[in-house]
């Protein structure tokens, strides 16, 4: 196969790269005849390589990196495959009992092989359950179930209507199964609660109003752009303004964005390399016997990409649109293209600036409006979206959004518990967190940069504070990764910078970006609990490295089922020097969820996130070309 030479080398794989990656990988020696591709995905060239060829230098080999699974050895395997004509692909086992990832295909395989259980269906009967009206549900089992091989935890609901029901409104109580991925196997049926009653399921519909008439006072909203929106898109390169950057699919984190540049009196200024959201992890407080091991890594464990929506004009975005499709791997290695995948267009901002001269009363102003680039995935009952808006300001802001269905459980107490929320009888929902890690490789005006951060704080009383109002910033400068652990602090205003001490702003400042934190959360999780072992990159919400090709996710490479301990604790356990270095910074942010009962059956978008604003970057207000907003539709003078 020879590579398309019209790539860019940040594109992500096309179709008929996955199709000859995963066939070649597959074939390299050594592997049984069972094997499975797990994923496939653009080995991303160095960035020493990448700004090199940016200067003139030769193109990055274009690379796939594969991880596989052979279950007749019970082994994960990486793979390397040149593409493009290259050398022969190169195979390596992974660690013993180091697990990679589990393949949406193998949670439908975990559904029959419940179903075809005896135990199970001896549960079922004992509960007056049809087989085939029961919703099963597997889950990654973390570290709960010692022994080898990949494992996984099934929960079950029972659906009535396929086409008009919530199953999640009759959870099957004290009933999960433990099933061996490698045979496909149920190893274990634990029924704490045999001949428990179903929930009636009442007050669970959704659908069609729920049961109420539609509002007839909704008018509609039109979004017109007659001269066409403001951006171009060429192949996976987007501009718009002053901003460009390169739009990226991956199998694991979904929406990437790469080489993220804003144009300063004709100059190409660099702000960020690579962006992502490199983690999200889901612990769930309740100990009940179907909720206590709830503590998902939903991009580590799973993967988005496969899990991502076609996005739908007028329905998930909303004007003058532009997509770019995902591609993903089937179980046996087959490309899956996504349509839709990911979601461009601008929308209007409300205000950017605005002031009325109050001798002369002329009113200056500019409306805003920001450039969205979206996506939206589906994981089991839960949807995030991922909202990455650039602004005429030059501030580039990320916002999760969360809505589907609350995860439920049954119960049989008598009293309600302290660790959920009652929805109806015999139905719970647990209170949890989720918590996002933001993978920012910033390039603030080059690679050499230094992290710091700033928060304010009060003088004392004396002479040059003799009114007791004074008060001013502090910086803390990250010499070392062991000084670059840290907290929010929303009392005193402590924001993250990234600087370039190299170039300075009119005043002899380092320009910089800061990183502004939204609301934010500490894991409520005991420090040396299971989840905490495992995620333990939540011990800090800020977290700050060298560049380096392999330091990619925040608990690893290979969360699943394993013990913890590794990536960001294992890499910064170095103390390796971070002034004047190409740093990363990782932010981690969490959403605390004591749910409501507004919250079902389902969920209003609730949101989180950051900002990453311009701090002495520029000299002056960059937003100041922005034209007045003209009369009319718009603006009305």
């Amino acid at each position: 196969m020879t590579s398309d030479p019209g790539l860019h080398p940040l594109d992500p794989l096309t179709a008929a790269e996955v199709a000859e990656a995963a066939r070649r990988a597959k074939a390299a020696p050594g592997l049984s005849d069972r094997v499975r591709v797990v994923s496939v995905e653009l080995r991303e060239p160095d960035k020493a390589d990448y700004l090199a060829w940016q200067e003139g230098g030769p193109s990055p080999a274009r690379e796939a990196f594969c991880v596989l699974l052979d279950p007749a050895r019970r082994r994960g395997v990486e793979a390397v495959v040149p593409l493009g004509g290259g050398g022969a692909p190169t195979a390596t086992d992974l660690p013993e009992g180091v697990q990679p990832a589990i393949h949406i295909e193998e949670f439908v395989a975990v559904v029959d092989a419940v179903r075809a259980d005896a135990r199970y269906l001896e549960a079922l009967r004992r509960r007056g359950v049809d087989p085939a009206d029961v919703h099963v549900e597997p889950w990654s089992s973390g570290t709960f179930e010692p022994g080898p091989g990949r494992q996984a935890r099934a929960i079950s609901w029972v659906r009535r209507d396929d086409d008009g029901d919530n199953p999640y409104s009759r959870p099957l109580h004290g009933l999960t199964a433990v099933v061996d991925l490698d045979e496909m196997r149920v190893l274990r049926v634990d029924d704490v609660s045999p001949g428990t009653p179903v929930p009636s399921g009442a007050g669970g519909d959704y659908r069609d109003g729920g049961g109420r008439p539609y509002r007839d006072d909704v008018r509609r909203i039109e979004i017109t752009q007659p001269d066409g929106p403001s951006f171009t898109l060429t192949g996976r390169h987007l501009a718009w303004q002053r901003w460009d950057m390169r739009v990226g699919f991956h199998p694991r984190e979904g929406l990437v964005l790469h080489d993220i540049g804003y144009t300063d009196g004709g100059e190409r200024r660099r702000i960020c390399h690579r962006a992502s959201i490199a983690e999200l992890v889901i612990p769930y407080g309740d100990p009940g016997p179907t909720t206590h091991f709830k503590n998902v890594f939903d991009i580590g464990e799973y993967g988005l990409g496969p899990l991502t929506n076609s996005l739908a004009l007028g329905c998930d975005c909303l004007g003058e649109i532009a997509y770019l499709d995902g591609v993903t791997n089937s179980w046996d290695g087959e490309p899956h293209t996504i349509p839709n995948a990911i979601c461009i267009h601008e929308e209007d901002a409300n205000l950017l600036w605005k002031h009325t001269d109050d001798h002369s009363g002329r009113v200056d102003r500019a409306r805003s409006r920001r450039l969205v680039v979206s996506s939206i995935v589906t994981v089991g009952n839960y949807e995030y979206g991922f909202f990455w808006y650039f602004h005429q300001d030059a501030s580039i802001e990320f916002e999760g959004k969360l809505t589907g269905i609350l995860h439920t459980a049954g119960t049989v107490a008598d009293e309600p518990s302290p660790h959920s929320l009652p929805l109806g009888e015999g139905i719970v929902t647990s209170h949890h967190q989720h918590f996002f890690c933001a993978r920012l490789d910033l390039d603030v005006d080059g690679r050499a940069n230094v992290a710091c951060d700033v928060e304010a704080a009060a003088d004392p009383w004396g002479p040059g504070n003799p009114d007791g109002s004074a008060f001013r910033p502090v910086r803390t400068t990250y010499e070392r990764e062991s000084q670059a652990r840290r907290l929010v602090s929303p009392g005193t205003a402590r924001r993250f910078r990234v600087e370039n001490r190299a170039r300075r702003n009119r005043i002899g400042d380092p320009v910089a970006y800061e990183l502004v934190p939204g609301d934010n959360v500490l894991p409520m999780q005991q420090p040396d609990s299971q989840v905490r072992e495992r995620a333990r990159f939540l011990d800090h919400h800020v977290w700050v490295t060298p560049y380096r090709r392999d330091e990619r996710y925040p608990a690893g490479e290979y969360p699943n089922q394993a013990p913890g301990g590794d990536g960001l604790p294992r890499w910064t356990a170095a103390d390796r020097n971070l002034v004047d270095e190409d740093v990363v910074l990782w932010y981690v942010f969490g959403a605390h969820h004591f749910p409501r009962l507004e919250d079902w059956p389902v969920m209003p978008v609730a949101r989180c996130g950051f900002e990453l604003r311009p701090v002495g970057f520029f000299d002056r207000n960059p937003a100041l070309d922005v034209p007045p907003p003209t009369a009319g539709h718009a603006c009305e003078r």
